[in-house]
Order: C-alpha cells, then sequence, then structure tokens
C-alpha cells in the first residue's frame, strides 16, 4: 500500500514546520558590509589568518570580519579556528589544553603575530564594522563558551551576529539571548564526518535541526547550496542566507545575486560606498598594497 495524498502532504508540512527560521531579525545594518574570512588576512605579505592586524586592515579599510571564538585551558576567550594548533603554530596541541599564558607563546604561521584575546579585537573592532562571531564547539563545554562570550560582549555596542555549526550553540542563543541574531552554519554533511551518522548527516545538510534552534540566518557553503530546504526556507518564510566562503568573484556575484551576507577570502570585493564608513576603501587595490599603507 502506498503513501496516500494525506501522509505526504503531512510529511511535508512537517518538513516546512521544521525547516522554519526564527522571527524579527533586523538585517539592514548587516548587509551593508560585506566580510572578510578571519580577517583581511594575506600570509604571503606576513598577515595570518584571525590576527590583529588582519582585523585592524578590515577595519581601516571598511570591510566587516567574521572570525572564530574557543575557550583556553583556563577559560579565556581567545580568536583561533582550528581545535589545534598543528596548521597555525606548527604543534599538534589542542588550545583547550593550553593556558593563555602558555598560547601566547607561540607565533601564528611563523609571522610576529599572537593568537589574540577576543577582548583585544574588541577595542580594535570598536563599533567601526560589524562582526560575524562563529563560537565553536569543539567541547561539551558549549554552555561556559556562550556565557564567556557574551561576558566579554557586554557593553558592546558595534553590530554583529552569532553562528555556529553546532546546533547546541545556537539553541543556547535562541533561548537564553533571543534577541541576539542567530544562525547557522552548514554544508553538504556527510556520514561519519565528525562522528555523524547518515541520519543525522541528513538531517544537518537539510537543515531539520532548526526546529530546535530557530537561526534567524543559514550561512551555507557556497559551493553546496542547492538543497531544497534552503531553497523553501528562503522562498516561503524569506530566510536570510550568509554565503561563505568566496574565494572568487563569480562567486561574489553569485552570492550578491541571492542577496546573501558575503564572507570573502583571497580577493578584494567591490565595496559599496557606504560599506566605507568614512574609511579609506579607495585604496584597495591588492592587500599587498594595503600592508604598504599600513607600514608607512
Amino acid at each position: 500500500m502506498g503513501i496516500g495524498i494525506g501522509m505526504i502532504l503531512v510529511i511535508f508540512l512537517g518538513w516546512l514546520w521544521a525547516i522554519a527560521p526564527g522571527k524579527g531579525a533586523d538585517f539592514s545594518e548587516l548587509k551593508q558590509f560585506d566580510y572578510a574570512h578571519r580577517g583581511l588576512h594575506d600570509l604571503k605579505n606576513g598577515v595570518p589568518e584571525n590576527s590583529e592586524l588582519a582585523f585592524k586592515l578590515a577595519v581601516e579599510h571598511g570591510f566587516g570580519i567574521e572570525l572564530d571564538l574557543q575557550l583556553t585551558k583556563d577559560d579565556r576567550v581567545v580568536v583561533h579556528h582550528d581545535g589545534t594548533l598543528k596548521r597555525s603554530c606548527g604543534e599538534e596541541v589542542a588550545v583547550a589544553d593550553l593556558t593563555l599564558e602558555e598560547l601566547r607563546e607561540r607565533f601564528l604561521f611563523g609571522t610576529d603575530q599572537k593568537i589574540p584575546l577576543f577582548s583585544d579585537v574588541l577595542k580594535i573592532m570598536d563599533g567601526k564594522t560589524p562582526m560575524i562571531v562563529e563560537l565553536k564547539g569543539y567541547s561539551n563545554h558549549t554552555d561556559k563558551l556562550c556565557t564567556l562570550v557574551m561576558r566579554e560582549l557586554q557593553g558592546y555596542t558595534g553590530s554583529y551576529c552569532v553562528e555556529s555549526f553546532d546546533p547546541r550553540i545556537v539553541r543556547w542563543f535562541r533561548k537564553n539571548r533571543p534577541e541576539i541574531i542567530r544562525g547557522q552554519l552548514m554544508y553538504h554533511m556527510k556520514k561519519s564526518e565528525n562522528g555523524l551518522s547518515a541520519f543525522h548527516a541528513f538531517c544537518a545538510r537539510n537543515m531539520l535541526s532548526n526546529f530546535h534552534t530557530r537561526p534567524h540566518f543559514e550561512a551555507y557553503d557556497i559551493r553546496s547550496r542547492n538543497v531544497a530546504s534552503l531553497v523553501l526556507a528562503k522562498g516561503l518564510f524569506g530566510m536570510q542566507e550568509v554565503s561563505w566562503t568566496l574565494r572568487t568573484k563569480e562567486q561574489y556575484e553569485q552570492a550578491k545575486a541571492l542577496n546573501s551576507l558575503c564572507i570573502f577570502e583571497g580577493f578584494l570585493p567591490v565595496a559599496a560606498p557606504e560599506q566605507a564608513k568614512g574609511n579609506k576603501a579607495a585604496a584597495r587595490a591588492g592587500t599587498a598594497a594595503l600592508l604598504a599603507e599600513e607600514q608607512k
């Protein structure tokens, strides 16, 4: 016996209910900017990702920033993408296994830049451009991470939103800080990736955890965004999309046509005049040129 039309309708409506976004988010200010992925970094010219210099350059030249947060062994909020220092510092040691003092003895990618505290980055930002703040779910202490991040942001008057691959973190913001714009990061997750079963990978890439987190936006990998759930969530519910990580002008133009917030890396998109907000955005002839200007 086949599935009846009524059952198909129930499944379809249940699917729509599951993928629906949260309500009430105002993206008007966030949408005025493009976002430098881990700052305006260029390692060939001595600017490593997620460094104070990369963030300073992004702000000075009119870009918002995307950055990654996690905790040290002594519960300090630091800016670093990977769970270990293998790629950035050549050591197979977890960030969470080092105190801040121990962590600050290391240098990023052989430069003179150190892993920054989130509080120091906030001083650089100073509300000048917005931030997309990613919280990393590397441990089971996600509640502590969220709590300490919000303690750092207390009193910060600049614009920002939060996002994570970890639904526990997105759920925390829904429950504890519903006024903050929150997003679910996603790509085409597969079985066994990050320990996921085939079922959980299917649910993740099809946004079926949204019923639990109700994100205001879906930050989807531009290379794998063509999923029915995202198309329906945008078309029926007006869900905001954030596109990552854009590495070519063609991808940037595609994301702009989708009305996405754009997280870019490795090239300089053409910025609208209002994006600069008084900064000297006209100097964007390339990151090397920006560095030369910085060193004057």
